[in-house]
């Protein structure tokens, strides 16, 4: 399973891939647009990766 940290790397470096080739004018993207349109995809892959994620035990 996926832990937070590389999820979330995961989703940064897609982001900045996204407007490194909108600036390159390779693609013509609108990361709102995107946003605006796949937000409950979002939220459904946060749940999931929330669900296979293994609890964190505490010592104490």
């Amino acid at each position: 399973m996926m832990k937070k940290g590389k999820t979330i790397g995961i989703v940064l470096i897609v982001i900045g891939v996204l407007f490194l080739l909108n600036n390159l004018n390779l693609i013509k993207v609108s990361i709102v647009e995107i946003i605006r349109v796949y937000w409950p995809v979002i939220l459904i892959w946060i749940g999931v990766d929330k669900l296979l994620s293994k609890p964190v035990k505490t010592e104490s």
